[in-house]
Parts: C-alpha cells; structure tokens; sequence
C-alpha cells in the first residue's frame, strides 16, 4: 500500500512538473509575441482592428523606439482595461510613454462580442489582476481547474500565437477582399452591428485614461478605417461617438485622436472584410501612423 501511495505521489509531481515546463515555454512565446517581456515605449492597446493595421517591426525601426504590441482579437473595452493594468504593473512598466489604443464606433456596444473573452486571459492567471479578473468572470470549477493545471489554459489560437512569438512573427495574413454589395445587402437586412453607448464600458474606457494619463503616458485614439457602408448607416450615433472621441482629445493635452476613416472608408481594396485590413491595408496605415507619430509625438 505504502509502495502504491508512493509511486502515485511520484507520477502526480512528474504530471505537475511537465505540465508546469509547457505552460513555461508557451507563456514564453505568448510574452514574446505581446512584448509583455521587454521595456517599451509605446504599448499598442486594441483588439483585431488594430493588430491587423499596424506593422510591429516596422513601427519600431521608423520611430526608433521599442514597441510592444498587445492586441486580442475580441477583447472588449473592459478586458483593455485589465491588460492596461498587467502592463503596468509589470517590473517592464518604466519605459512606457505612449499608448496607441484602438477607438471605433462600436466599442461601447456589448452585443457581437464574446461573454467569455477572459478566457483570452487564463495564461496569465497566476498575474495577480488577471487572476482577479478571471476569478470575478469564471465559474468557480473552471477557475480552479485552469489555476492547477496549466495545459488547460492554451486554446490553438494561443498556441499560434506562442509560436509566432518565437519565430518573431507579427504579419499581417489576410489577403482576401471587401464585397461591399454583400456587405450592403447585410445592413439592409439588420445583420451587423449596431452603435451602443452601455454605461459600464464607457465606465472602463474612462478609467483606463485616468489610469495612464496620472502617470503621465500619451494615449493616441486610433480609429483605423472600417468601410463606408458601416460608418453611414446610423449618422447621427456615429457622429455623436466621433465627437466623443475628439472631446476626449481636447480634454486633455496627453490625449491625441487619429482618425483615418473619412480618407481611407471607402478604399474597399485595402478591406479584409468591413472592419479589418488586409495586408495592403496594413502597409498604407501603418505608413500614417508612422508619419502622424513623428509629427506629433515628442518623447
């Protein structure tokens, strides 16, 4: 019996070893692909909109400056606010001057995104706000069971993203193009999304400026193109949250807007799909950013 207690005791300390060395190695690549390992002076916050816009390595080498680029793909606006808050509280936090946030005419409206998206999050639940915020989202068994064992926590696009992490890799790979008839039929029939302002996301927006600009960090709105059809077919709360934006800027000299809608919408060859670009899309904002950077931002 005692042999038996023994030698499940040996097989349960190599499982927990193993498991514990490939959530290292993965959260490795996760760290490298986010640059949540190194100092960096500019901190990209956003979601797919922006990830697919902006070219890391180009970023860096044209405004000489480190960058760290953490964009999930359906990240809402509270779940920025968390990954705002791991940044900063990172020993890798005292380089950072600016942060290029993506901004869009539908980020306060809840509907279309995942209920679930801090999930996105679990392998970095042993950080202390992620595992509060994971805690205060999840279901008390599967908290536990992603706390305990690490191999639990790794989706395949998490995977993907280690791997590319390793392998330095932050292209852009969407090579398709916008059909914008189907694009039109699809508002026509009520089946995209529509403009919200839900108070609690405003609420997380609000605090995540107060949170950097206190201590002193630029925050640049990027709204990056999304096309025509979907900027025009509800004016009025479209209108209402631009200004909003530019309210924002003009609140504070630390908050900058760049809007690049009104000139590129309607360029539908450089569209994925209505609100993301495709690699030729990529080139030619990230070219603007780069140049409004330049001109705009003193470090």
């Amino acid at each position: 019996m005692r042999k038996k207690i023994l030698y499940i005791f040996l097989v349960l300390l190599i499982f927990i070893g193993i498991d514990r060395l490939i959530g290292t190695i993965i959260n490795g690549g996760l760290n490298r692909y986010f640059g949540l390992n190194q100092h960096s002076a500019v901190l990209l916050i956003g979601h797919s909109h922006l990830m697919l816009a902006v070219d890391k390595i180009s970023l860096e080498q044209e405004i000489n400056l480190p960058v760290s680029k953490y964009c999930r793909e359906g990240v809402n606006v509270a779940d920025r606010y968390e990954m705002v808050k791991q940044y900063l509280s990172s020993p890798y936090s005292d380089s950072l001057k600016v942060v290029l946030y993506g901004v869009d005419q539908f980020m306060f409206t809840g509907a279309g995104l995942s209920k679930n998206s801090y999930k996105l999050f679990y392998p970095f639940i042993d950080e202390k706000n992620m595992n509060q915020y994971i805690r205060e989202s999840a279901d008390i068994s599967d908290y536990w069971l992603h706390k305990l064992i690490c191999t639990t926590r790794y989706s395949d696009a998490l995977l993907n993203s280690s791997i590319r992490g390793y392998r330095g890799d932050w292209s852009n790979y969407k090579e398709g193009h916008l059909d914008v008839d189907v694009l039109k039929k699809q508002i026509s029939k009520g089946l995209q999304r529509h403009i919200h302002f839900e108070q609690d996301l405003m609420d997380y927006f609000e605090q995540t400026l107060a949170l950097l600009t206190q201590k002193g960090i630029k925050v640049v709105l990027v709204n990056t193109p999304i096309a025509t059809p979907l900027n025009e077919y509800e004016p009025d709360l479209y209108r209402r949250i631009i200004s909003y934006f530019q309210e924002k800027a003009e609140s504070s000299p630390l908050i900058y807007y760049w809007d690049f809608n009104p000139r590129y919408s309607s360029e539908y060859e450089l569209f994925f799909d209505p609100i993301h670009l495709n690699s030729d899309g990529q080139k030619v904002i990230n070219a603007e950013i780069i140049s409004r950077f330049n001109k705009e931002i003193e470090i």
